[in-house]
């Protein structure tokens, strides 16, 4: 019995150090293979891997929040809350497609009117969605499904439009974010659907908002529109501070569940202009709530250190369409260039002694009462001046605007101030009212050389007197 014992022992020893030299021999097989691969094919390897990714500067994204403030004149920051780091844009990506879209309707490379087919992925496209009818729909509709409805099927029929393929515009996307600065964003596709690869930042946003207001001051008006008749129904805009803070005249929301709630908005007050992104809200109503105590500081910081006015940009030569194209039924004419408008002829006089201008009667509206008989009718066009916390204030802005004007354009107009009633305050609208088109551009040129804040805008079925 211990004879056997002994034998057990003894072959499970051998069995043992036979395992432990077969084991060694893999090993050194292995690490002899490995130190024989050539170093290239590694690299190679490497490379391929980062390829796969183009253009992600980090896709982690850690959180939500992030705000941050501008002062639209001087970039001078007034409030931030982690705005460099990177989040997903969710529908606020729309805000380069329509970048891009007006780039493209000023170089000719589309027209208003041009019908765009609609390609099974549009019509497949999650919601949400303008309910497009039909196999096209033109470029005016799809422009104002986003602006309003923040319609998915119109981004992707626009990015098919411009780029041949979603994907390609992608691409050009983020092409025109490095033009515009924005160095840590990345788009993936045109509507802002959930990829994980698709991050943007607070200040990216803002450098995009600001974009917008710089070079498309003829078509930035669109931004405030809260609803757009198409087809017989109503798409309604879903940046509900165009109603709930006085001095805001755009531009978007945005929501998918890694974002959380966003916006990029931007408000006029006291002839200062402040931009103001707020990302990973958890509610439109908290991430609302969120944006009007950082605008409200922002006003409050600008006024204190004395920031500039506000000067509104001059509308570009390339300019082919205006807002007042973008309203429903006003056809698609390409209007004449902005250098080549007619400008107003004063009506000859008798020459008279030179003499101060006379002051102005100051009409006054409140926003809720009935449209008096010297307010603006639809179809006329206005030089608006400013939102002010004060009537006085208001007052002297209009007074020091209309003097800068040619005599034509001042006796023509009829100076306004409308009483705006927004969270539980009191705002007053400056404005020159029933011009015409040439004479609220032309004005307005001109007060913009005296830098002198305006706008030129027409009054529409969304642009009445109480609309800001």
């Amino acid at each position: 019995m211990t004879l056997l014992i002994k034998r057990c022992a003894a072959s499970l020893c051998w069995i043992a150090a036979c395992s432990f030299i077969a084991s060694t021999l893999a090993l050194s097989a292995a690490i002899a293979q490995t130190r024989a691969a050539p170093p290239s094919k590694v690299h190679a390897a490497k490379a391929v891997q980062r390829a796969a990714s183009p253009w992600v500067p980090n896709p982690a994204v850690n959180s939500k929040d992030s705000y941050l403030i501008v002062d639209a004149t001087s970039g001078r920051e007034l409030a931030s809350d982690r705005p460099d780091e990177l989040r997903h844009p969710a529908s606020l990506t729309k805000l380069m497609t329509l970048y891009l879209t007006f780039s493209a309707l000023d170089s000719g490379q589309l027209s208003l009117g041009d019908s765009l087919p609609v390609s099974l992925a549009a019509l497949n496209a999650s919601p949400t969605k303008m309910g497009m009818v039909g196999g096209s729909v033109n470029v005016r509709d799809a422009v104002m499904g986003l602006v309003t409805r923040s319609a998915n099927d119109a981004a992707i029929v626009l990015g098919e439009a411009l780029g041949g393929d979603e994907e390609n515009f992608a691409r050009q996307m983020t092409l025109k974010a490095r033009q515009l600065g924005m160095m840590s964003t990345v788009f993936r596709n045109a509507s802002g659907l959930p990829n994980r690869e698709q991050v943007t930042t607070a200040r990216d946003l803002a450098k995009l908002a600001h974009a917008l207001l710089r070079d498309f001051p003829h078509y930035y008006p669109v931004f405030s529109v809260q609803s757009y008749n198409y087809r017989g129904r109503m798409l309604g805009n879903h940046n509900q501070m165009l109603q709930t803070y006085a001095g805001a005249d755009g531009l978007k929301t945005g929501y998918t569940a890694a974002s959380g709630f966003n916006l990029v908005m931007s408000a006029v007050r006291d002839n200062r202009r402040l931009i103001g992104v707020v990302m990973g809200g958890d509610s439109g109503y908290s991430r609302d709530r969120l944006m009007a105590e950082l605008m409200d500081r922002g006003f409050a910081t600008a006024q204190a250190q004395s920031l500039s006015a506000w000067t509104s940009p001059r509308i570009p030569p390339s300019a082919r369409y205006a807002a007042a194209n973008f309203v429903p039924g006003a056809g698609f004419p390409d209007l004449p260039r902005i250098g080549q408008v007619a400008k107003a002829e004063p009506a000859p006089s008798a020459p008279t002694a030179a003499a101060a201008p006379a002051p102005i009667q100051l009409a006054t509206t409140a926003s809720a009462a009935p449209i008096a008989s010297g307010a603006p009718t639809i179809g006329s066009w206005v030089i608006q001046v400013g939102s002010f916390n004060e009537s006085q204030a208001a007052e002297l802005a209009l007074e020091r605007a209309t003097s800068a004007l040619p005599d034509a354009i001042r006796s023509h107009g009829a100076a306004t101030i409308d009483e705006v009633q927004m969270a539980q305050r009191t705002f007053h609208r400056a404005r020159l009212t029933n011009l015409s088109q040439a004479e609220a551009i032309d004005g307005c040129k001109k007060l913009s050389a005296r830098k002198i804040f305006c706008s030129a805008l027409q009054v529409t079925a969304w642009n009445t007197p109480g609309a800001r």
